[in-house]
């Protein structure tokens, strides 16, 4: 018997940034449940191919190139022959950390291209298609540096901040149409994954970070997934962003370590 749930699994995902971290993680999880997935990375689609299965079709692509991009949505419309994606997931990022006094315009400009950008362009085509096919669901990546400020990433939380302020804009203007705009918002994840910027390798900073999260532990990629899925299939809800944190932007200063000594075993 096919249960609602499994009725509400969607069969066309389309993914940016599925070569690695979060993106990677979608990926598996939505071939594992039978989904038809398209990835947009710049890593070459057979490498991709080869860890997420038969599943699975990558599309070579820079999304700081427009054109790219364009050559890219081409190809997944000849795939899917003509359908729309019924998910797209932005979770294509880059961060180039660096103090603001000496953030370089080169960094500057690349992480307003793929961040901002990129997910603008991708929006849009994503966008046209879930119109034309009457609905469909866009979740954004983005991050609590979007609504806090972290040491040495000025840029890249202007970026993030950037793409929250797009999830709300696109699901007002995308509502009439049926497609749904929300976000995940990760707070810092473990220091082995990929999608962990360089920075936060730094000891003192996990501690920093570790102290702030009142689970105690750094975010999983399934801890992110797991939300993923859940906007892959909200019925009412638009225009949101998922905080997946440990709690951390419910801290104010960094007490909980001192804290947790005084708390008996568990």
């Amino acid at each position: 018997m096919t249960s609602a749930s499994d009725e509400a699994r969607p069969a066309r995902v389309l993914i940016t940034g599925s070569s690695s971290g979060i993106g990677q993680a979608c990926a598996a999880a939505f071939c594992a449940d039978g989904a038809d997935v398209i990835g947009l990375d710049r890593q070459a689609p057979s490498a991709q191919a080869s860890t997420l299965g038969s599943g699975f079709h990558g599309v070579l692509a820079d999304l700081a190139d427009p054109l790219q991009i364009e050559s890219a949505f081409a190809e997944a419309d000849a795939r899917w022959n003509g359908l729309a994606p019924e998910v797209f997931i932005a979770c294509a990022s880059i961060s180039r950390a660096a103090h603001f006094l000496e953030a370089s315009l080169d960094d500057i400009q690349a992480m307003l291209n793929v961040n901002v950008r990129a997910m603008v362009l991708c929006g849009q085509h994503v966008g046209r298609r879930m119109k034309s096919a009457g609905g469909g669901r866009i979740i954004h990546i983005t991050s609590v540096a979007a609504v806090t400020a972290w040491a040495t990433e000025p840029i890249y939380g202007v970026t993030k901040g950037a793409q929250a302020s797009l999830t709300q804009a696109m699901a007002v203007e995308l509502a009439p149409f049926g497609i749904m705009v929300n976000a995940v918002a990760p707070g810092p994840l473990e220091a082995n994954n990929p999608s962990m910027v360089s920075t936060r390798n730094d000891p003192d900073v996990l501690r920093h970070d570790l102290e702030r999260t009142p689970l105690g532990r750094f975010g999983k990629l399934d801890d992110i997934v797991k939300a993923v899925r859940f906007l892959s299939q909200a019925t009412w809800m638009t225009g949101q962003t998922v905080y997946v944190d440990g709690g951390m932007l419910a801290t104010g200063l960094a007490y909980i370590g001192s804290l947790r000594r005084q708390l008996p075993p568990r």
